[in-house]
């Protein structure tokens, strides 16, 4: 058994060997540093917590360990915030009704299916319930900066596949 000195410098060893390796997942997976720093925290946590399971400080195993250990929290982090909203949905504004016009409204309920996920939600937030990008980001759980790409993606995308179909 060690003693706390010796097992608190063996993982603080771990810890700077790998914190790089640990943010670069947390980051690629939830595309947002802000996040992959939150998760690299809890990882930490977690590493801690199962540090005495570990052969050594560093080396393969605790590499691979530390990887799916980080890989894991992340990905426990981005299913939890999808499903949080920041605002409760009594609390989002009225959405206006979609355009009287039967055959209209069906070509535009398509082209707006047709659009990946988080692009149709972040062009219906902001266009038909008027928030705001940093609104939208919260929300989604994203910064505003990467709302407003969604939001204008979405909308050019949106605007192409409804000049196709009309």
């Amino acid at each position: 058994m060690q003693t706390n000195a010796v097992r608190n410098a063996d993982f603080e060893r771990t810890y700077a060997e790998y914190r790089g390796l640990m943010f670069a997942l947390a980051r690629r997976i939830l595309g947002d540093a802000a996040l992959a720093e939150d998760a690299v925290s809890d990882a930490s946590v977690k590493l801690l917590e199962h540090y005495d399971c570990l052969a050594e400080p560093v080396g393969p195993r605790t590499r691979r360990f530390v990887a799916v250990l980080t890989e894991r929290t992340a990905l426990d982090l981005l299913r939890k915030r999808k499903w949080e909203l920041a605002l409760p949905p009594e609390e989002l504004p009225a959405c206006p009704a979609p355009a009287s016009d039967p055959d209209l409204r069906l070509t535009v309920l398509a082209a707006l299916d047709a659009l990946p996920g988080d692009q149709r939600t972040a062009v219906l937030l902001s266009t038909l319930c008027g928030l705001t990008a940093k609104q939208v980001g919260e929300n989604l759980g994203c910064s505003q900066a990467k709302a407003e790409k969604l939001i204008s993606r979405g909308r050019e995308k949106l605007k192409k596949q409804l000049r196709e179909a009309i």
